[in-house]
C-alpha cells in the first residue's frame, strides 16, 4: 500500500475512535487484515489486529499491540466469540497491570466530572465520556458503558448524601420528591423507545446541530432562571426576619380550620402515598387528614406509593427491549426489526407506562387539592398541579425529554433538570431527585452491560469496581460542595449557575466529538443524509 493509503490508514483510526456510537454487535471485524501499519491504532478499534511486521495480523506478544514503545495500554489477549470461535486480539489492559499516568489523570477526571453532573442532577456523561475515548483510548463501545457505571457510582453515593436531608421548605419532608420522580420516570423511559430509534435514523450532523441548540437553550433558559432568583434572593435580604418555610403556622391555617370537619364534595379525593380514600365529607377531622398527609410526606423510603413504581417501569422497559431487541441484541422471540410485532409491541409498553404516569399524576394533584381544601400554603418550590399540568402538559414535555435525551445519547437527567427548574422546583429538589431517577436507569443500562460483556479489559470487573468507587467518590464531592456553598451564602441562585455552567461544559466536550464525526464522515465521503432503522 502507497505511503498515502497508510497516512490515511492513521487518520481514519484516529477519527474513528471519536464515534460516539455503541457497537452493534460484539463480533471482531478483521477488515483491516494485511493492511500496511506502523503503529496498532493503524488496524481499527480494539478488539483489533496488531501490528506485525508492518502489516495488520493477527498478534502474537504485546508489544504487537503497541502504538509506540512506552504504550502499555493494550494487550494481545486469547478471545473467546458467542459462535465458540477464538483468537489472538488487542484489548485494553486491565486498569492496575500497569497503572499510568493515563489511568491517574483519567481518575482525576472521573471524579471531576462525575461530581459536577451529581451535585446538578444531570449524571456526567457528556464529560466522562470524551475522557474515556480521549485519555484512556477507549472504543466508544467500551466508553459509553463505562461512563454508566460511573454515573451509578455518582449517583449511588448522591442517594445515601440525601436520603436523611430535609426539604430546604418543608423539614417534614425529604429533599427527595419520590411521588414527582414516580411521576416523570416512566413518561421519560417511553420517550426513549423512540428517540433510540431517531438515533439510528438521523445523520450524525443534524444530532450535532440539535445537541448544540439543546445545550445552548437549556444554559441560556437556567441562566435567566439564576439570574430572577438571584434577584429575588438579594431583594428578600432587604426585608426584615420572618418565618421563611412551612413549618412556621400559616395565618390561613387557623385553630377553627384545623378541627372543623372537612367540607362536603361530590367526589372523594384519594389522599396520596399508602393512606386509603378518604371520601372528604365523611366525619373525619381534618386534622386528622392532615396529620396522615404529613405522615405520607414525611416517609423518607415510601416504597409502595412511589419506589415500586419505578421498578416495575424498569422491568416492562427490559422486557420491552427483550422481546423487541435492542442494544445491539437481537430479539429473544425472533422479532425482526421494522415488522409488524416490532411496532406492535411498543403498545403495551406505553400502555403500561403511561397508566403509571396517570396514575402517579392523579395522586399529586389529589395531594394540591388537599393543601387547598385544608387551608394550607404550598412549600415553596411545589409544583402547583391540575389535571392537566399533571397528566398533559408535564408527561408530554417528560416524553420529548426522554426522546431528546435518546436522540443525542445524552444522560436523562441533561433534559429533565430544565423541565423541573422551568416549573420552579427548588434546585436542591430538582438535584436531589433526577440523581434518584438516573439511579435506576444507571443501575439497569450497567447490568445489562454487564452481561453482553461490554466493558473494557480482560477481567472487566476491574474498569467497573474502578470507576465506580470514583464515581461514588465524585458524587460525595459534588454533592457536599454545592450543598455547603448553599448554606453559607443562603443562595439557591448559584446552584443555577453551576447547572448553567455544566451545560456549557457539556455542549463544548460533545461538540468537540460530534465535530470530529462530521469530520470523519465527510473525509470519507460518506452520505449526509437519513439512514434507515434497520
Amino acid at each position: 500500500m502507497s505511503r498515502r493509503g497508510s497516512m490515511l490508514g492513521r487518520r481514519m483510526a484516529v477519527l474513528t475512535a471519536l464515534l460516539l456510537v455503541t457497537a452493534s454487535s460484539n463480533a471482531t471485524s478483521h477488515d483491516s487484515t494485511g493492511v500496511v501499519c506502523t503503529k496498532r491504532s493503524d488496524c481499527g478499534l480494539v478488539p483489533s489486529l496488531g501490528c506485525v511486521n508492518g502489516t495488520c495480523a493477527v498478534c502474537v506478544v504485546d508489544a504487537d499491540c503497541h502504538d509506540s514503545s512506552s504504550d502499555v495500554s493494550k494487550r494481545c489477549v486469547l478471545t473467546h466469540t458467542a459462535d465458540g470461535a477464538s483468537s489472538m486480539q488487542c484489548i485494553n489492559k486491565n486498569v492496575f497491570s500497569p497503572f499510568t499516568w493515563a489511568d491517574a489523570a483519567a481518575a482525576i477526571l472521573s471524579v471531576f466530572a462525575t461530581a459536577m453532573g451529581a451535585a446538578c442532577g444531570i449524571g456526567g456523561g457528556g464529560l466522562l465520556v470524551p475522557v474515556f475515548i480521549l485519555l484512556v483510548g477507549l472504543n466508544p463501545k467500551y466508553a459509553i458503558p463505562l461512563s454508566k457505571a460511573t454515573i451509578l457510582g455518582g449517583a449511588a453515593s448522591t442517594f445515601w448524601a440525601t436520603f436523611h436531608q430535609k426539604h430546604p421548605y418543608a423539614s417534614r419532608r425529604p429533599v427527595l420528591d419520590y411521588a414527582l420522580a414516580a411521576m416523570m420516570e416512566p413518561a421519560t423511559l417511553f420517550g426513549t423507545i423512540f428517540g433510540v430509534m431517531a438515533n439510528t435514523i438521523f445523520p450524525a450532523w443534524l444530532i450535532l446541530v440539535l445537541l448544540i441548540l439543546l445545550m445552548a437553550f437549556s444554559t441560556y433558559r437556567i441562566t435567566l432562571k439564576a439570574n430572577k432568583m438571584y434577584a429575588k434572593e438579594s431583594s428578600d435580604a432587604l426585608l426584615p426576619d420572618g418565618p421563611t418555610t412551612l413549618d412556621a403556622e400559616s395565618p390561613c391555617h387557623t385553630q377553627e380550620a384545623s378541627t372543623a370537619a372537612v367540607v362536603v364534595t361530590a367526589n372523594p379525593t384519594v389522599v396520596p402515598g399508602g393512606i386509603s380514600r378518604v371520601a372528604i365529607g365523611n366525619a373525619i377531622p381534618s386534622s386528622d387528614i392532615e396529620a396522615l398527609l404529613r405522615k405520607e410526606e414525611g416517609n423518607v423510603f415510601p416504597f409502595k406509593a412511589s419506589i415500586f413504581p419505578l421498578l416495575f417501569c424498569l422491568v416492562v422497559i427490559l422486557a420491552q427491549s427483550l422481546l423487541r431487541g435492542g442494544h445491539g441484541t437481537a430479539s429473544v422471540v425472533g422479532v425482526k426489526c421494522g415488522s409488524a410485532w416490532y411496532w406492535v409491541l411498543i403498545l403495551p409498553a406505553g400502555l403500561l407506562l403511561g397508566g403509571v404516569t396517570y396514575l402517579m399524576g392523579k395522586k399529586l394533584v389529589a395531594r394540591a387539592r388537599l393543601y387547598e381544601q385544608l387551608g394550607l400554603d404550598h412549600v415553596q418550590g411545589d409544583v402547583h398541579w391540575n389535571p392537566y399540568i399533571a397528566q398533559v402538559v408535564f408527561p408530554v414535555q417528560c416524553f420529548v425529554a426522554g426522546v431528546v435525551a435518546a436522540l443525542l445519547g445524552i444522560g436523562g437527567g441533561v433534559v429533565q433538570a430544565p423541565v423541573m427548574i422551568e416549573y420552579g422546583v427548588t434546585p436542591l429538589v430538582q438535584s436531589s431527585t433526577t440523581s434518584y431517577m438516573i439511579l435506576f436507569t444507571s443501575t439497569s443500562t450497567t447490568i445489562q452491560y454487564l452481561i453482553a460483556g461490554q466493558f473494557p479489559g480482560e477481567l472487566q470487573y476491574d474498569y467497573v469496581l474502578w470507576y465506580t468507587g470514583l464515581g461514588f467518590l465524585g458524587g460525595l464531592l459534588g454533592k457536599n460542595l454545592v450543598t455547603t456553598i448553599i448554606r453559607k451564602t443562603g443562595r439557591m441562585s448559584y446552584f443555577l449557575y453551576f447547572l448553567a455552567a455544566n451545560m456549557a461544559c457539556y455542549a463544548i466536550a460533545m461538540g468537540y466529538i460530534g465535530v470530529k464525526n462530521v469530520l470523519y464522515d465527510l473525509h470519507l465521503g460518506l452520505g449526509m443524509g437519513f439512514s434507515g432503522l434497520c
